[in-house]
């Protein structure tokens, strides 16, 4: 899926798709758009494909699912990062990131909130924002972003997410750079969220070369007792600055063990993923994984898919 699939709303970024399973056999993608104008250019749209063919995609209504916030200062440039979570006899639930000219340091994400009574076609904006940010100084005290979510109907607080959190900026080869970790909350309900007071994971810094700024975008699935975190590392050098595409895995989903410097999924020379890779949303597919995720530039090449074999998550 290139950049124009949505129409001009889509002609300079189509991006972090968040992919869930439709109880007619089909694929339901959400994605992130951006136009010609990163102001006020961000919007949310959906499209449909058959697992048999994952490569051709329609989409579900010319128009866009969410779009610019008309007030306040929150969402006035537009919602992104989608994360649908559809739930039995309830309304399916989005967790979006907006974009807002609230924040003058350049962290201007909020996590924020938008529901739909008809399984996923039409929404609602519930809360913008409604992930409180933490106390000034720690990890998330700067913004909240991209989510990803994991029912475990055994567990006292069934709901988990694991968030991407900014802490603050600074300079990097003369421009600033976000330091942004991932965070853990749990919820009883899916909507009111306590937060965990450390971060489940944390970028390396300067303790590795190319400078590591950012881990974020996670995805969890938790298979055969072991969770399995899929995420996107930002590093900053002279020889190399952008996304890659990471993993971890934990015990419990609170403490992970990180797959250091692992190459999770090779580039492609000369393809829309030829110099960078992020925002991995993981399904499950029969006996295989399938990854949805992004190419150069945060999603200026689209969107991508890659397989593989439950049994090589070893």
């Amino acid at each position: 899926m290139s950049p124009g699939f949505a129409g001009e709303k889509s002609s300079s970024i189509l991006s972090a798709p968040s992919v869930v399973k439709l109880k007619n056999g089909k694929l339901r993608m959400y994605f992130w758009t951006v136009g010609k104008s990163w102001s006020k250019g961000h919007h949310v749209y959906a499209a449909e494909a058959s697992p048999k063919n994952p490569k051709k995609w329609k989409l579900i209504g010319e128009k866009p699912l969410l779009s610019p916030a008309l007030k306040g200062n929150v969402g006035d440039n537009g919602p992104s990062f989608p994360w649908v979570s559809p739930r039995e006899k309830a309304p399916w639930l989005m967790y979006f990131v907006s974009w807002g000219s609230w924040a003058k340091t350049g962290l201007s994400n909020r996590t924020s909130l938008a529901l739909s009574e008809d399984e996923g076609i039409t929404w609602k904006v519930k809360n913008e924002p409604h992930l409180p940010l933490g106390p000034e100084g720690t990890f998330d005290g700067g913004m909240t972003g991209s989510i990803c979510i994991l029912r475990e109907p055994e567990k006292k607080e069934p709901w988990r997410m694991w968030y991407t959190a900014g802490e603050r900026y600074i300079m990097l080869l003369g421009q600033q750079r976000g330091i942004v970790h991932v965070g853990l909350a749990t919820s009883r309900d899916g909507l009111s969220w306590r937060r965990h007071e450390k971060p489940a994971l944390s970028p390396r810094l300067d303790k590795v070369a190319p400078f590591e700024a950012v881990v974020s975008k996670p995805c969890v699935l938790k298979l055969n007792g072991v969770y399995h975190m899929w995420l996107s590392v930002y590093r900053v050098g002279k020889n190399r600055n952008g996304y890659r595409l990471g993993y971890a895995r934990s015990k419990d989903g609170m403490k992970w063990e990180r797959a250091f410097d692992k190459e999770i999924l090779p580039l492609t020379p000369g393809a829309f993923d030829s110099a960078h890779q992020s925002y991995p949303n993981v399904i499950e597919m029969g006996d295989e994984l399938w990854m949805f995720y992004v190419g150069n530039s945060f999603g200026s090449t689209g969107i991508g898919l890659a397989t593989m074999k439950k049994t090589e998550l070893k």
